[in-house]
C-alpha cells in the first residue's frame, strides 16, 4: 500500500472513531427514528435514606424476612422489561464507586443496603445479567443562597410562618399516608406511587415553595427552577448512555422526579416511554381504585370521603 492511501486510511478511521466518540458522549437518540430506545422511569420511596425527601415520614423496614420476599416477587416483575440498562438516584460523581460496590455484590462479598438501589437496582442488575448500574443524578444547591428558600425565610417572620406551615400540613399527609402505604405489599405501593394523579399530586408542592420570596428576590421560583434543571440534567445523563436504538433503560428513582423526569422523556421525543405499571400489574390494587372513582362519580354524598380516600392513596412523595 502506497504512503498516500496509508496516510488516507488513517485520517479516514481517525475521524469515524473520533464521531463515534462524540455520539457516545451525547447518546445515539434520534427522534426522527423508526425505532427508539424504551424507557421505564419507576418512581419509588426511599427505601432506607427517608431523610432526603422535602418532608420525610416513617420508612417501613425492608429486610424484614416477609418484605425481602416482596422484593424478590417485585424484580421477577421487573425482569419482564428486560433492561439492558438500569439507572439510579445517585450522584453521577459517585458512578465508579457505586460500580466497585456494585461488582463486590456479584461476587458476593457485599451485603445489600436498605435503600432502594440497592434492594432493587443492584437486585435486578444482577438478574438481568448487567455489568453495571449508572450513576445519573445531579443535586448540589445548598451553599447557594439565592435557591435556599428554607434560609431565606427563616429571616422574615411571615414567610417563616408560610413554610412552617407548609411543611407541617405536608408531615401531616405523609404520616397519615405512609401509615397506610405500609400496609400493602412493595409491589402495590410501588403502583399507587406510579399512578397519573399521584405524579400530579406530589408535584404540586414546589408551587407553594415557588411563593418564598419578597419583591425582586425571587428565592423560591429560583429553587424550582433548580429542582427542573436537575431533572432536566438526569435526563440528559440518561440520554449520553443511550448507545443503541434497541435500549431498554429503567430508570429507579424518588416518585417526586416523576412528573418532570417522564413528562421531559416524553417531550424530548427520543425514546418510547413506557408506564412502569404495565409491569406491576396486582388485580386487588386496582380493584380498590376502580372502586374509589366510581365512589367519587356516582355518590354526591360521600364526595368527602372518597376524596379522603383518595389522598390515603395517592399523596406520597420522594425526592
Amino acid at each position: 500500500m502506497k504512503l498516500r492511501e496509508k496516510i488516507f486510511l488513517f485520517g479516514f478511521c481517525f475521524l469515524f472513531l473520533s464521531s463515534f466518540a462524540v455520539k457516545s458522549q451525547i447518546g445515539i437518540v434520534d427522534r426522527d427514528a423508526k425505532i427508539k430506545p424504551t424507557l421505564v422511569i419507576l418512581g419509588t420511596y426511599h427505601m432506607g435514606t427517608p431523610g432526603n425527601n422535602v418532608v420525610n415520614g416513617k420508612v417501613d423496614d425492608v429486610t424484614t424476612p416477609e418484605r425481602q420476599k416482596q422484593v424478590v416477587e417485585l424484580v421477577e416483575k421487573l425482569k419482564k422489561f428486560k433492561p439492558t440498562k438500569i439507572v439510579v438516584e445517585c450522584d453521577l460523581e459517585d458512578d465508579a464507586k457505586t460500580k466497585e460496590i456494585y461488582d463486590k455484590y456479584l461476587s458476593g462479598s457485599y451485603q445489600l443496603s436498605k435503600n432502594e438501589t440497592n434492594q432493587i437496582g443492584f437486585r435486578l442488575g444482577k438478574e438481568s445479567g448487567l455489568k453495571k448500574v449508572y450513576c445519573v443524578d445531579w443535586s448540589d444547591f445548598w451553599d447557594d443562597p439565592s435557591i435556599n428558600y428554607e434560609k431565606y425565610a427563616s429571616k422574615d417572620a411571615e414567610l417563616d410562618s408560610f413554610l412552617k406551615g407548609v411543611y407541617r400540613n405536608l408531615k401531616k399527609e405523609v404520616e397519615a399516608e405512609h401509615e397506610k402505604l405500609f400496609t400493602l405489599s412493595i409491589i402495590d405501593q410501588l403502583i399507587l406511587l406510579n399512578q397519573p394523579d399521584q405524579m400530579e399530586k406530589n408535584h404540586k408542592i414546589y408551587f407553594d415553595l415557588m411563593r418564598i420570596g419578597r419583591g425582586k428576590e425571587y428565592i423560591g421560583a429560583n429553587y424550582v427552577s433548580w429542582w427542573y434543571r436537575r431533572n432536566l440534567t438526569i435526563l440528559d445523563n440518561i440520554i449520553r448512555i443511550t448507545d443503541s436504538p434497541k435500549e431498554r433503560i429503567l430508570v429507579i428513582y424518588g416518585s417526586g422526579h416523576l412528573k418532570l423526569l417522564t413528562q421531559f422523556a416524553k417531550e424530548s421525543g427520543f425514546y418510547e416511554v413506557e408506564s412502569p405499571l404495565k409491569y406491576l400489574e396486582s388485580k386487588e390494587v386496582k380493584i380498590f381504585i376502580s372502586i374509589k372513582k366510581e365512589l367519587v362519580w356516582n355518590s354526591k354524598e360521600k364526595v368527602g370521603y372518597c376524596v379522603m380516600r383518595k389522598r390515603i392513596i395517592t399523596n406520597v412523595s420522594s425526592t
